[in-house]
């Protein structure tokens, strides 16, 4: 994982004791307050920002609405790491109060009614803890896929929050090699297990066209599908400019398995670009991704 100023002990201890013991009105503008001190500070993130967006949204990096979406891009995220410490440590009314809705929850219930455990395919798009949280709620079995953190002390604040609600962790890095056996056997218990599929950390991913560019994707959540026959469900949790959150879930991707493991696997990875696409598309101002999706984008 990319060193970043925000992924230090520092900053998560500082960030969890202060949604603790501050009211959260007043988290909420720290939050944007320190997102906006990043904004000012981070050149690399903006210009990361803007070249991504330039591309997704087809408008030069430097025109208005570009740098106009890269600024409330800053300034979602620092709403979602306030959120991100704050809710695992709410009561279950809390919780609900933040969240008003799982659009296709039906779709979930069919999937595990076929017994063979369901992957949640989702991006750096949104909240996901939000919906982990809910979900742990309405009694559902959640495992989550997540790439360690750049420090141990990090990694144990943040794995700890999850398990505290629940929520069983599958911690990743770029040396592991038993993380597969361990997400088969959590989808052969029929449980739901949750991973994005938008940025290859490990460097084994495979190319796939996002956006009209040859970008890496990981292809855990395919291949795990592929081999368990478990549903690849699209899930996402976005912010609504209320402040509340809502999940939706969309059908299972219609995996192909009738030709080569390299066809398949080509023709299934690009459904999962078409379905980040749409999500980029829809909420831009949720998308947290400061690094390049591709090479040089031209200004």
């Amino acid at each position: 994982m990319r060193a970043h100023i925000l992924d230090s002990p520092l900053s998560y201890y500082a960030t969890f004791f202060v949604v603790r013991y501050v009211p959260t009105r007043f988290c909420y503008q720290l939050g944007r307050l320190v997102a906006l001190i990043i904004y000012c500070f981070s050149r690399a993130d903006r210009e990361g920002l803007a070249g991504n967006l330039s591309v997704a949204l087809k408008k030069p990096a430097h025109s208005s609405a570009v740098r106009k979406m890269v600024r409330s891009v800053f300034l979602n995220y620092g709403q979602y790491m306030v959120d991100f410490f704050l809710t695992p440590q709410l009561s279950p009314r809390r919780v609900k109060k933040l969240f008003s809705d799982i659009r296709g929850e039906e779709i979930l219930k069919r999937a595990l009614a076929r017994g063979k455990g369901v992957i949640f395919l989702s991006a750096h798009v949104g909240n996901w803890e939000i919906g982990g949280s809910m979900l742990r709620m309405r009694g559902y079995p959640l495992i989550i896929v997540a790439m360690a953190h750049n420090t141990a002390m990090t990694n144990a604040l943040v794995s700890q929050l999850r398990r505290d609600k629940g929520i069983k962790v599958i911690s990743m890095d770029t040396n592991s090699h038993f993380s597969g056996i361990e997400i088969l056997r959590h989808l052969r218990n029929n449980e739901i297990v949750a991973m994005n599929g938008d940025r290859d950390l490990s460097g084994r991913g495979r190319e796939v066209d996002f956006f009209g560019k040859r970008v890496t994707f990981p292809v855990g959540p395919v291949l795990m599908a592929m081999k368990s026959g478990a549903a690849l469900i699209p899930a996402f949790v976005i912010r609504e400019r209320t402040g509340k959150y809502f999940g939706v879930l969309e059908e299972p991707l219609p995996l192909s398995s009738g030709g080569t493991i390299e066809e398949d696997m080509g023709k299934n990875m690009a459904l999962t670009a078409r379905v980040f696409e749409k999500y980029v598309r829809l909420y831009p101002d949720q998308w947290y991704s400061p690094d390049r999706i591709a090479g040089k984008v031209e200004p």
